[in-house]
């Protein structure tokens, strides 16, 4: 079983694999305020036959972070800087809010170091 496959063919053995992979880039959030877990972690598969977007629940990363979670949620309040509504912005938060920790799991993510042999050269 692999972590993830892709429509094109494309297959990650594990988290690392995947996150290494410099042909998937992460491009969002799309948060689930039900349960932060459930929210999904949205990756392009950028080659030159494919441009997948490929959801990955948040909770398969959750581990990555080893902060506090806080209690209280400001999403549509005054407090609230809207990170969260917006599916394609990977901002960290800065108030201690409920959905703070998925932005600092955002923010590893983001910041995985990629393999050199096929790493995407931004534009």
């Amino acid at each position: 079983m692999h972590f993830k496959e892709c429509v094109c063919g494309g297959k990650w053995r594990d988290r690392a694999d995947f996150l290494a992979d410099g042909q998937i880039i992460l491009v969002g959030y799309q948060a689930d305020f039900e349960d932060l877990k459930e929210g999904m972690f949205l990756f392009n598969h950028v080659t030159v036959t494919c441009g997948t977007t490929l959801s990955v629940a948040a909770g398969r990363f959750v581990d990555l972070y080893n902060g506090p979670i806080f209690r209280e949620r400001f999403v549509n309040s005054a407090e609230c800087e809207g990170h969260c509504l917006r599916k394609d912005d990977i901002n960290p938060c800065h108030k201690k809010c409920e959905c703070a920790f998925v932005r600092e799991v955002l923010n590893v993510v983001s910041r995985w170091p990629k393999r050199i042999e096929n790493r995407i050269t931004p534009k």
